[in-house]
Parts: C-alpha cells; sequence; structure tokens
C-alpha cells in the first residue's frame, strides 16, 4: 500500500481475500457492508506496518485502539484491516519466492479463528487480532500440520541457546493432525523452508532451536494417553526444560473454559481422563520442550 493508496483498494483487497479464504457468510456479508465505511486513510500506515515484524505488534494496537469506536463488539473491524495486509503480505512471499500454497494455508488461520470463536460463543466475532499479526508479518508460517513462529527468545533456559538468539515456536493448530506421516512431513517441510526461501524472513540470523510451549508437553498427561496417541508421539519429540504445573491453559483447549471440575465436559476419552485426574487432586499445566528429532538437530 503506497502513501496515496485509494481507499477502494484496501476494501477491494479485505474482500477479496475474504472472498479467496471463504470466510463464513455472516462475515463475508457484514465486512461488504462495512469495509466502505472505514477511515482507509487514517488506517494506511498502520496496515502497512501490520507486515512489518519490527512495527506489526505496536500497530495492531493502534489499529484497535483506532476501530475500537466504531465497533460492536464483533471484531470484523479489526479483521478488515488485517486481511487487507494479509493482501500486502502475498507480496512479501512472491518475492521471496515462497509457494503461494503456503502463503493460503497460512492465512487459513481467520477462516479457522472464525470457525473456533463461532462454536464457542453461537455468534460471527474476530477476537484473535493480537495474533494474526505474526501471520501478516511474516513471522508465522502454516507448513505442513504445524505452525511455525521466528521469533527472539527471551527465555534463558533453553538448553544451549542464549537469551536473544533467534528459535523457531511451534505451534499446533486445531485442526493439526497427529500421524506418523503428517509429523515427519510438517518438520521437514519447516527445515526445507527456513534453510531456503524462508531465510529471507529470518532477520535475526538462523534459528538456533526450534521449541514449543504447550499444555500438550504436559507431563501430566502421559499417564492418561493410551500407547498410539497422537498427543504422545507428538510430544516424545520433545525434550522438556520446564514445566509450569499451574498454568490453567489447557482448560481453554481441552473443556472450552474453565468450571468445577464435576460440571467439566467428557464428551472424549482425554476428557474424562483428564476430569477424573482433576477430581482426584491432580494437575495438568503446560511444559516447554525443545525438538530433538533424528536428522533434525537442535539447530534449523
Amino acid at each position: 500500500m503506497s502513501n496515496t493508496d485509494h481507499p477502494l483498494d484496501a476494501t477491494q483487497r479485505a474482500l477479496w481475500m475474504a472472498h479467496t479464504l471463504a470466510l463464513p457468510a455472516p462475515v463475508r456479508e457484514a465486512l461488504e457492508a462495512l469495509c466502505p465505511r472505514l477511515p482507509w486513510h487514517d488506517l494506511a500506515p498502520h496496515i502497512r506496518a501490520l507486515c512489518d515484524a519490527r512495527k506489526a505488534p505496536d500497530a495492531q494496537k493502534t489499529l484497535a485502539g483506532i476501530l475500537a469506536s466504531g465497533e460492536d463488539n464483533s471484531g470484523f473491524a479489526q479483521l478488515a484491516a488485517h486481511l487487507a495486509a494479509a493482501g500486502l503480505t502475498r507480496q512479501r512471499y512472491r518475492e521471496a519466492g515462497v509457494d503461494d500454497t503456503i502463503f493460503w494455508e497460512t492465512m487459513r488461520c481467520f477462516p479457522r479463528f472464525l470457525s473456533e470463536t463461532h462454536a464457542s460463543t453461537g455468534r460471527w466475532a474476530f477476537d484473535r487480532a493480537f495474533w494474526t499479526w505474526r501471520q501478516t508479518s511474516c513471522c508465522l508460517f502454516r507448513l505442513g500440520t504445524l505452525e511455525f513462529e521466528y521469533r527472539t527468545a527471551d527465555e534463558t533456559q533453553i538448553p544451549g541457546v542464549q537469551a536473544g538468539s533467534a528459535v523457531l515456536s511451534v505451534h499446533i493448530p486445531s485442526d493439526a493432525r497427529f500421524t506418523e506421516e503428517a509429523l515427519a512431513a510438517s518438520y521437514a517441510q519447516m527445515r526445507r523452508f527456513f534453510s531456503r526461501e524462508g531465510s529471507a524472513f529470518c532477520t535475526q540470523g538462523t534459528p538456533a532451536a526450534v521449541v514449543c510451549s504447550t499444555w500438550l508437553l504436559a507431563p501430566a498427561l502421559l499417564p492418561l494417553l493410551p500407547e498410539g496417541s497422537g498427543i504422545r508421539r507428538f510430544a516424545s519429540s520433545y525434550i522438556l526444560y520446564a514445566v509450569d504445573e499451574d498454568d490453567p491453559g489447557f482448560y481453554h483447549w481441552l473443556f472450552g473454559g474453565s468450571s468445577p471440575v464435576d460440571e467439566l465436559p467428557g464428551r472424549t476419552s482425554l476428557q474424562r481422563a483428564v476430569k477424573a485426574y482433576l477430581a482426584q487432586g491432580g494437575k495438568v499445566g503446560s511444559a516447554c520442550g525443545v525438538l530433538r528429532l533424528p536428522g533434525i538437530p537442535q539447530a534449523v
């Protein structure tokens, strides 16, 4: 987007992204009504900043402030701004020689997030603007079943990694598959990507490690998982370096929210196992681990 970018260009870009990503019809209809009314000239520099990893976090907060007064708690004004930014991000991918498939797989976070929120609340809303600047600024990429975020490590306990070094953080989308084939393919694609075209986005140098912080690595889960479990398969590739037994995040991802133990859902075998474990006074929490796989050393 240039400094003289016409509002219609940003509107077209946002709506084109919404259509191409096949956002749910109610969301597309709301965007079609909303986009022509947005103050695109005022938003333009902040939308450009969403495509710059150095500026994107602050740009997201600024956009949220500018657009807050005109929103109805749907978050669709921020969604429009992030979609307009994503249209610009595609050009950055092309300039780096990144396959268009990776762009679209990465940007499918938008329909996924919308569907997740609808499933948990019953309404269409966009509540992930705090997160999607990572996709628009070329920090986070969907490579197969997993996502990988290039970032600077602020931790001091990652084995063999100094604070301030670049690392890759593994994120697990809600539609990730934990088959042996899917995981192996994703890690292989990660290594190829960041050693080739993705290296253009490694502004702080080659990642020193591949790390993951999630409830899925919590040691307390292992006794509750059957042999052959996908979660067990995923976790087996990580050597833990930190455990937080009191992290409540698993309630959201496993149960859809926090409730008294006897009110937690028990629709799946894992929900039932964890519910029984909690009822006995157990703790789940989360853990951090560093990836160790044959053929994929700590450094990418």
